[in-house]
């Protein structure tokens, strides 16, 4: 086998197991993005780890086999990783999971029903969690409207708050 032959193997294979694994680490991280845009919360305040790449959702499972079966598919018709098809379809792949994942983060987030909910006066609702802190927003019960003030906090920073899973949602912003 020439040497020309064995780098394209080598590079095809790469691409065979990295690209799912980039698809899958940007889908997430644009589905919080879209989580995070409905919401309102700063795009730095996202927090994304390899754990929540591989054990997060169902689409991200999904988003990850699409991704290896099309470059699998190609793998064995394409000549060449220079293959401006093969180029391409890694391209696409990628493109697509930053779009589904925006998408599917903000739909999400725009559908959900459970929320925890605070036993203080006035009522927050947790509206992400990331690491160790929790993203709180006052809750507008009857209207079913957060307001875009949020509080912080460190999971188990105070004792004296206990957070109830209720269906209060759909939420909207209350500006």
């Amino acid at each position: 086998m020439s040497d020309k032959l064995k780098r394209d193997r080598v590079t095809k294979e790469l691409a065979l197991a990295i690209t799912p694994i980039a698809a899958a680490y940007l889908f997430i991280a644009f589905y919080e993005a879209g989580t995070s845009s409905f919401y309102g919360i700063p795009y730095s305040l996202i927090d994304i780890n390899m754990t929540d790449v591989f054990v997060s959702n169902r689409l991200t499972l999904i988003v990850a086999t699409l991704a290896f079966l099309w470059i699998a598919l190609y793998y064995n018709v394409l000549p060449s990783a220079n293959s401006p098809i093969f180029k391409g379809l890694i391209t696409l792949i990628l493109i697509l999971s930053l779009w589904l994942g925006f998408t599917f983060g903000k739909q999400d987030a725009r559908k959900r029903i459970q929320y925890l909910v605070t036993n203080t006066e006035p009522e927050y609702v947790a509206l992400k969690f990331y690491g160790d802190h929790i993203i709180l927003a006052p809750l507008i019960r009857n209207t079913k409207h957060f307001q875009k003030h949020f509080r912080f906090l460190n999971i188990g920073q105070n004792e004296d708050i206990i957070y109830k899973l209720e269906n209060v949602g759909p939420l909207s912003v209350s500006y």
